[in-house]
């Protein structure tokens, strides 16, 4: 079986060693890409088989359950196709982190029912205890955006108010997932919402933040005020001073 130590945990480790011996970097690189290739560390994986075990840590579930506890919780910054979430579990169970039982239904195929085994559930504590490790960013818009110069005024209004549609359209999702969790909070535990609500409130931030960045940008490019000079004072008046 599998050490429920996560490779996130050999990453931690192999960086703080390097960042105390510098030097160290050239040396340890072929070997780092070498352990890399054997542990086939691939971050989206790790953090899906985490979430699921995350879940289970709630109450035992049914991949079908999962996938409507991904739509209904956390799809606003995790996102996870059925097919993924079968293949997560099939890996869980042959490592031995979640087991399952056969569920009989009535007029429909059995149903697979996971629950965590003591070994996932130290797998997912160890993990919830490392230290975030960084994801690149790919933003498709600010790629667009970079090359505006080549856009037409006009072109450019229908990218900026085609994304501020689809902000806006996010923020009434979170509003109406906040309404929910007010009207069925789901727990008497009120300390069991603090995470989710932590995650809810940085989907928000970023959405409001969004949304009036591109309010901005609409009117500037509306009033022709969208140019260079002006953005380099913005960003100088919005860093300060060194």
């Amino acid at each position: 079986m599998r050490n429920p130590i996560t490779s996130s945990v050999v990453i931690l480790l192999l960086r703080s060693h390097v960042m105390r011996r510098p030097g160290l970097g050239q040396l340890l690189a072929p070997c780092l890409v070498f352990l890399l290739s054997i542990l086939k560390l691939r971050p989206s994986v790790m953090s899906l088989r985490h979430t699921i075990l995350g879940f289970l840590s709630i109450q035992p579930m049914s991949g079908y359950d999962l996938k409507r506890y991904f739509e209904a919780s956390v799809r606003h910054f995790w996102t996870a196709d059925q097919a993924a979430i079968y293949r997560a579990l099939a890996e869980l169970t042959s490592e031995q982190l979640v087991e399952h039982e056969r569920v009989a239904q009535t007029m429909r195929p059995d149903r697979k029912v996971y629950r965590l085994t003591a070994d996932g559930l130290t797998a997912l504590d160890t993990w919830l205890a490392i230290p975030a490790l960084p994801v690149p960013r790919r933003e498709p818009l600010l790629v667009k955006l970079f090359f505006a110069s080549r856009l037409s005024a006009e072109a450019l209004l229908g990218v900026l108010e085609s994304e501020l549609s689809d902000v806006d359209a996010r923020l009434d999702g979170f509003r109406q997932i906040v309404a929910s969790i007010r009207a069925n909070p789901g727990t008497s535990d009120q300390s069991k919402l603090v995470g989710p609500l932590i995650t809810l409130t940085n989907g928000v931030g970023a959405g409001v933040a969004e949304r009036e960045w591109l309010r901005g940008l609409l009117e500037m490019q509306r009033e022709g005020t969208l140019t260079a000079s002006i953005l380099l004072a913005e960003l100088e008046a919005r860093l300060g001073a060194p």
